[in-house]
């Protein structure tokens, strides 16, 4: 009955949390629902929360990834492949060793191996918290889509790399040969995994419906237990289960976009399903975060061998180090770019230390990075107690609290008057009316007499799409004419 309770509470504050950002915009719901999380474990309510990390990413991670995934533009992450791998990689692994000696340096008291394993969780931006600043946020469209494309994939290289650092200080050994032949494996067999089983269904769905079982709901229970089933499996294979849902997630994607009238209202449905879906889990992943902060402070505020003042000072430095580690290499990454590979007859502006600091800031840790920190293991091989464990993950969360906090407040600061992008959203925009007139003729073309009630629903749909748009590309005509007496410096665009 305790458990019941809590989930209902979980769900009720989902709830209050959107109710109090609609009079307090100004804080971000993950923020408001980090606090209430906070209340609730403070509550006696005879229960607490056990975190488990391995299932955490289960029930919650796998499936926002795989609807990510679906959701993604897929031109725009195969036009940014390499940038995108460069940050989800390149990025990830420079965080461990930097991050690493520095914390190394400034905390002696946590070993080389412990403090690489403390970097690597701290290395993956989280999904749920980027997609989270889309919504009040203007960035420029390429930062936004590098940003997605790069929270897709850091979270395995992340994993990864903490897997060997605690190995490594579990047991006192470490081959780097070994390491990178196992993340090969590990990356390249998840997403393999995941294309194969992704294959696998839509022939089954294929042979199910060839029996003439069109049932809604049938199907729809199918496509909501995928990233589970998936994500389960690849573990079970020893390779990425993040891998592994997201590119199930892209497989979806590429499928959806083929026009059949039989699946339109199945389209219907699985969106309508899949956002309540996402709504909830994306509330409850902060929430979660929030209940777990007490007990992580508590231990860490009482007993660490270190004053209160010296770990916020601790929190406060590894902060800036990761987003000045970022900084550097997001410029020098562009600044290649743009000397080695640019068209110069084109005109291609200078990269920007704007568009830096941008993509720089918006590096959110979330709750990947909380469920990493958590699974640290008690002891060691010897069974000597982890070295300070409480105050690595108290660290972590506080990075993750920090970074939000920057997002929240200082980030939209930096965001606004993105003239440069406005330009190119208003013909984007033109073209995404042209597509959905014509796909609407063409579904207007192939009513039948059986798919005539579905086809109207989406072509209804589809207008009130076309209508949103319109009035997008209105009020874009506004921001453009105030954009022009303005400055007109624009952002540099990874990939133009």
């Amino acid at each position: 009955m305790e458990i019941f309770l809590f989930v209902l509470l979980l769900l009720l504050a989902i709830l209050v949390s959107n109710l109090l950002n609609r009079f307090v915009p100004v804080v971000s719901v993950p923020l408001i629902q980090i606090g209430l999380g906070i209340l609730i474990a403070l509550l006696p309510l005879g229960f607490e929360l056990d975190l488990n990390p391995e299932l955490f990413l289960l029930l919650f991670i796998a499936p926002l990834l795989f609807n990510d995934g679906k959701r993604t533009d897929k031109k725009a992450l195969w036009k940014l492949r390499v940038p995108i791998l460069l940050l989800a990689l390149g990025l990830v692994f420079i965080t461990v060793l930097v991050i690493g000696y520095f914390v190394n340096w400034m905390i002696p008291t946590i070993p080389l191996a412990a403090a690489f394993a403390f970097a690597a969780a701290l290395a993956p931006t989280d999904a749920v918290a980027v997609s989270s600043l889309s919504g009040r946020i203007t960035l420029p469209k390429r930062v936004m889509s590098l940003l997605e494309g790069e929270s897709l994939i850091n979270d395995a290289s992340g994993l990864v790399s903490f897997q060997f650092a605690i190995a490594a200080m579990v047991t006192g050994t470490f081959s780097l040969l070994n390491a990178s032949w196992s993340f090969l494996v590990i990356a390249i067999g998840g997403a393999l995994v995941g294309l194969i089983l992704t294959l696998l269904k839509f022939q089954l769905l294929k042979w199910v419906r060839g029996l003439g079982m069109e049932d809604v709901t049938f199907h729809m229970l199918i496509e909501i237990l995928t990233p589970f089933v998936i994500y389960l499996a690849a573990e079970e294979l020893h390779v990425s289960g993040i891998l592994a849902v997201v590119a199930a997630g892209i497989m979806h994607a590429v499928e959806r976009k083929r026009l059949d009238p039989q699946l339109v209202k199945l389209s219907v449905v699985s969106k309508s399903t899949w956002s309540v879906i996402i709504f909830v889990l994306n509330g409850l992943v902060f929430l979660i975060l929030g209940t777990q902060l007490p007990s992580i402070a508590r231990v860490v505020w009482e007993d660490s061998g270190i004053s209160n003042t010296q770990v916020l000072m601790y929190i406060f430095l590894i902060t800036l180090a990761l987003i000045l580690l970022r900084f550097f290499w997001v410029s020098g990454l562009w600044m290649f770019d743009w000397l080695f590979k640019s068209d110069k007859s084109k005109k291609t502006q200078k990269p920007s230390v704007r568009a830096s600091i941008l993509t720089s800031l918006s590096g959110v840790r979330g709750a990947v990075t909380l469920a990493t920190a958590l699974s640290i293991p008690f002891f060691l091989d010897n069974g000597d107690m982890f070295p300070q464990r409480a105050l690595i993950i108290f660290m972590a969360s506080g990075v993750i609290l920090f970074t939000l906090l920057i997002a929240t407040f200082i980030l939209p600061i930096l965001a606004k008057g993105n003239e440069a992008d406005l330009g190119n959203e208003r013909a984007e925009r033109a073209t995404q009316i042209w597509i959905l007139r014509k796909v609407k003729r063409e579904l207007q073309n192939q009513i039948t007499p059986d798919n005539k009630a579905a086809t109207e629903m989406v072509i209804r749909n589809y207008r009130r799409r076309i209508q949103e748009l319109q009035q997008g590309e209105n009020s874009q005509k506004r921001d453009m004419t105030q954009a022009e007496k303005g400055k007109t410096a624009g952002d540099y665009h990874l990939g133009t």
